[in-house]
């Protein structure tokens, strides 16, 4: 299991909330906190257990490279209660994202990182 401490790439906080939408199950599926080309930290309201993989479209404030959202496979590293058990913080590992989606990210964290 990763430990938060190997991370590769400094993590970028957003400038402005993104929403996070489950692509399999539909609804939304949580607020994109900051994110790096290898992973992202997102506010959810369920608990997940690790290890568990989801297909999400993170919604874009505006079109990047053609389109106003990314397409992204993630693997939960990890969760925690947020507030009163209401909300989680949760930690996910990208693990499918075409080139597109990589340069969308590029593009996204140089754009409207802090």
């Amino acid at each position: 299991m990763s430990d938060i401490t190997d991370r590769r790439s400094q993590r970028i906080e957003l400038s402005q909330p993104m929403v996070l939408l489950d692509l399999i199950n539909g609804g939304v599926f949580g607020e994109l906190v900051n994110i790096t080309a290898e992973g992202m930290m997102a506010v959810i309201t369920q608990n997940l257990p690790t290890q568990s993989i989801f297909q999400l479209s993170l919604q874009l404030p505006e079109t990047i490279d053609g389109d106003s959202t990314i397409t992204l496979g993630i693997d939960c590293l990890w969760c925690r209660p947020a507030d009163n058990n209401q909300r989680y913080w949760a930690g996910f590992q990208i693990i499918d994202a075409s080139d597109h989606a990589l340069r969308q990210l590029a593009t996204l964290m140089e754009k409207y990182g802090k």
